[in-house]
């Protein structure tokens, strides 16, 4: 089978890209072609399909551009990029794929590609790693960063009037925009054949919002479970891995490193919070608070690894954080928010614990237990383990991913007779 796989990024940038590539990782192992479709970077991987792919776009051009018929064209493309339908119709031409399997599109492939697939009798499954089809912010929040669902009932005006994406008036125009043009062309209603969904919530939502009409098949995300290797001993630290930005809650969690004692927790990541984060453990004297920056590959898995535990304590309807299918691969027990899909990751005293967003009392005794529990601590740390070898690994995976390609197949035979 020929399955053309289109996502933004060609690079890995966070979960998303970590899956698409373990996805096409193992779709390769089992014989099939992966026909990727991106933007061009010079971070992406090689691959001789690399002249398909889109020219640069990121969200900084539009801002730093003076010509307003510049950042006019810029804007539009975010919204409908010609180039990328012009560009993936030779792609298909070209190498004649089965299915397509549709990622993260928006802003710099946008939907447009959607109509494209389409107009080619492409059979087409998107996977959602974000809650960009409902919401013009991905993640409900608005721009005092708090939870909020205002643009329930299209209602995308709420993107402006509380400058949700990036702080910023124009910005959340742009998004607002993009959201309406992309309801009135019906870009996901008319070109999508069946939805997924790593987590129930996110699929549950996605269902509330209006999309009853196409099936929403939640499957959760894979690895090479193999290629984590576990520790089980003892440390004197904790880890948090990810990337640095508010929604993640690591002001809470620096909050909490002045009530805990025993064990130091490192911080495995970089984002637009770095600096401030640095200038907070020094001004706060929090010396048991480690900065590791970015880490990547086999570094950042034995830091993890030798790690007591890994917390999540994000702050936002995190969808299906791989950081939590990558710690429990490596023998690590959770403690994480109940937020979006992490509570379904995460079985309660068995390979972790979870805990109210914001509820600092809990979150450090849940902490300092398992600080002062080691031998709990690796009890739970081998359960999550094993939960990691029964339900990511690939072998598991396959059939799922084959079972829903056959049936978003299916789906499409039915929308071409209707």
């Amino acid at each position: 089978m020929k399955i053309l796989m289109l996502h933004k990024f060609y690079y890995i940038e966070g979960g998303a890209e970590r899956y698409v590539f373990n996805l096409s990782d193992l779709l390769t192992k089992q014989g099939h072609s992966v026909i990727p479709f991106a933007m061009q970077d010079d971070r992406n991987f090689e691959t001789p399909y690399r002249s398909y792919f889109v020219s640069n776009f990121q969200p900084d051009h539009l801002h730093n551009t003076r010509n307003p018929l510049k950042r006019l064209k810029l804007a539009r493309r975010t919204v409908y990029s010609r180039e990328a339908q012009v560009k993936l119709a030779q792609l298909i031409k070209d190498t004649k794929p089965d299915i397509a399997h549709v990622h993260s599109i928006y802003h710099h492939l946008s939907p447009s590609v959607l109509h494209t697939l389409k107009q080619n009798n492409l059979p087409v499954m998107l996977t959602l790693h974000d809650y960009k089809l409902v919401c013009p912010n991905y993640i409900f929040l608005n721009g005092k960063r708090r939870v909020c669902e205002a643009c329930k009932g299209k209602y995308y005006w709420n993107a402006v009037t509380q400058k949700c994406f990036r702080d910023s008036y124009g910005a959340s125009v742009l998004v607002a925009a993009e959201a309406y043009v992309n309801s009135i062309l019906k870009s996901y209603k008319n070109n999508v054949d069946v939805l997924t969904a790593p987590s129930h919530f996110l699929g549950n939502k996605v269902w509330q919002y209006g999309y009853q009409h196409i099936p929403v098949k939640i499957q959760p995300y894979t690895l090479d479970v193999n290629a984590y290797q576990p520790c089980f001993e003892d440390s004197n630290y904790f880890v948090f891995m990810g990337r640095l930005t508010h929604e993640k809650g690591l002001h809470f969690l620096l909050d909490a490193m002045h009530h805990i004692q025993g064990a130091g927790l490192y911080i495995c990541g970089t984002g637009p919070i770095e600096h401030e984060l640095r200038e907070r453990i020094d001004r706060e004297s929090l010396d048991h608070v480690k900065m590791l920056g970015y880490k990547s590959g086999d570094e950042l898995r034995k830091i993890v690894s030798h790690a007591k535990f890994t917390v999540i304590p994000s702050e936002w309807h995190d969808n299906s954080p791989l950081v939590i299918y990558e710690s429990q691969s490596l023998g690590n027990p959770m403690i994480g928010s109940r937020m979006g899909g992490i509570p379904e990751l995460i079985n309660e005293d068995v390979d972790g614990y979870t805990f109210d967003r914001g509820d600092m009392h809990r979150f450090v005794k849940l902490v300092n237990e398992l600080v002062q529990d080691p031998e709990k601590c690796r009890k739970m740390g081998k359960n999550a383990r094993q939960k990691a070898e029964t339900q990511y690994a690939f072998a598991g995976h396959y059939p799922k991913i084959m079972n829903l390609y056959e049936y978003t197949r299916r789906q499409s035979e039915k929308h071409s007779e209707s």
